[in-house]
């Protein structure tokens, strides 16, 4: 089960949060290009590939020859495995080195393997969405627009200058409002499409089935809060461990509330409402062998982590790819 019974819960900084939005977020490196569905994989293989220079090799000038693609999208390609963390910048190197994470081994491998090399899974777009927006993302207007933004129907410009206001005080250096606009466009390319209308960018990005941002009136969009039938319980269990070792590394319990409504938590991200999650909770117990449960009471829903166990996130993923 991926449980380790005597072990105490993961320890760390007690304090009751961590910051949500990145202290030094990116708001380009894109160059407007949605993330597409063979990207993720050319760009870990490569960086495996010593032949190629192995963690430099983005700093090859021949990288595009290799990916087959233009030299923009050589620097987008990057840029999504960074933010999709699936590779991550080698210390000291200035980012001139790059490594595959493990979770980027796990999901996309090494040339010869991996649980969802090319994405056909959903389970494999709902992870790549909960890394983009939830804890940890470098990708400031992601976690804003998922976390923050309370217009569940919007412009294009509205979400620019809820951005843009989200940012003072917030980022050591203030970003044009050209640079977040593109920023917006990018983040509507991946979920929806230009103006609403799935042009080539957005058909080529596997995120768009998600559904989570649907086109309304009049070149508005609506966020789409409610059931997700395609995301598996176990992309849900990950989610909520990581938030619960993010915001409570040292607490044994959290309520549904928290796990629906609060910034970071999977119920946000993902855009569910609480039955939704009251569903997905319904099943924890049985997954965990009873180490994480559902206590519903007349005065209290709440879940319960047992302080002996011990559960990694990526127990969670393992059990779903290898079912």
């Amino acid at each position: 089960m991926g449980t380790d019974r005597g072990a105490t819960v993961a320890t760390g900084d007690a304090s009751p949060a961590r910051q949500l939005l990145p202290a030094n977020p990116s708001f380009a490196g894109h160059q407007t290009f949605a993330v597409r569905s063979g990207w993720l994989k050319k760009g870990l293989d490569a960086l495996q590939n010593q032949a190629l220079g192995g963690g430099s090799f983005f700093t090859r000038e021949d990288a595009l020859v290799h990916l087959g693609v233009g030299k923009n999208m050589v620097q987008s390609i990057r840029y999504w495995l960074l933010t999709t963390r699936m590779a991550e910048e080698v210390t000291g190197t200035r980012g001139r080195e790059l490594s595959p994470t493990p979770l980027g081994r796990s999901l996309l491998g090494t040339p010869e393997g991996g649980w969802d090399p090319f994405l056909e899974d959903d389970a494999t777009l709902w992870l790549l969405h909960w890394c983009l927006a939830g804890p940890g993302s470098p990708s400031f207007t992601w976690v804003w627009t998922f976390n923050m933004f309370r217009e569940y129907e919007f412009s294009r410009e509205s979400l620019v200058e809820s951005v843009l206001s989200g940012t003072v005080g917030r980022v050591p250096k203030m970003p044009a409002r050209e640079t977040v606009g593109r920023d917006v466009e990018c983040l509507l390319h991946t979920y929806v499409g230009s103006d609403g209308v799935l042009g080539e960018n957005a058909l080529e990005c596997p995120l768009r089935y998600l559904d989570l941002i649907q086109p309304a009136f009049s070149k508005h969009y609506r966020l789409s809060v409610g059931p997700k039938p395609s995301l598996p319980a176990r992309v849900f269990y990950y989610a909520m461990v990581e938030y619960w070792q993010w915001r409570h590394r040292t607490s044994q319990t959290v309520s549904v509330r928290e796990l629906t409504f609060a910034e970071g938590s999977p119920g946000m991200v993902f855009k569910l409402d609480e039955d939704s999650v009251l569903e997905y909770l319904d099943g924890i117990a049985d997954e965990t062998d009873g180490a994480i449960r559902f206590e519903d009471t007349s005065l209290l829903r709440e879940v319960i982590w047992d302080s002996r166990v011990n559960i990694e996130p990526s127990c969670f993923l393992e059990k779903h790819y290898h079912a």
